[in-house]
């Protein structure tokens, strides 16, 4: 469907116009509404109503990275680097609702596929960070530095174990 006021390529089931917000007529009531109502059962011109794809919003998704991001902070600080990015998907996921209820499915899609995209890039950041924060433990615990920061600590305080 094509808007009349702009020329714009809206799409089939969009009821706002993206272009410049007009807002478009895709029914056929006003057929419907000249027929006289004698009788129900012989009008078979009623078209069935467009079925509306499920569209995932990914917000819980989002949520949980923005939450996780937060929390692996205190063992990874490079986690906080995954933060923004989980703000923009939940920012898309609201986005997503709001073209549902215009009606422009087209939008909705492409702000359901934006979501996932910010999704996947924050979780990937965040098990990047987990990975990193885990390697480095491990040649911290296995180098010689620990034992050598645990010797300043006992000489500090002038502890005297044999071990």
């Amino acid at each position: 469907m094509y808007c009349p006021n702009c020329g714009q390529n809206a799409g089939d089931y969009t009821k706002i116009c993206p272009a410049c917000g007009e807002l478009l007529d895709n029914s056929t009531n006003s057929t419907e509404q000249t027929q006289p109502a004698n009788n129900i059962y012989t009008n078979h011109n009623v078209s069935p109503a467009p079925v509306i794809p499920q569209i995932p919003d990914y917000k819980v998704q989002s949520i949980l990275l923005i939450v996780f991001s937060c929390v692996l902070c205190c063992i990874s600080c490079i986690s906080i680097l995954a933060l923004p990015f989980a703000i923009v998907a939940l920012v898309n996921s609201n986005k997503i609702s709001a073209h549902l209820v215009a009606g422009n499915l087209d939008l909705a899609q492409e702000a359901s596929k934006k979501t996932k995209m910010w999704c996947w890039i924050s979780f990937g950041i965040l098990m990047g960070a987990v990975v990193v924060s885990i390697i480095s433990s491990i040649v911290f615990f296995s180098s010689n530095s620990l034992q050598q920061i645990i010797d300043q600590y006992m000489n500090m305080y002038d502890f005297d174990f044999d071990y």
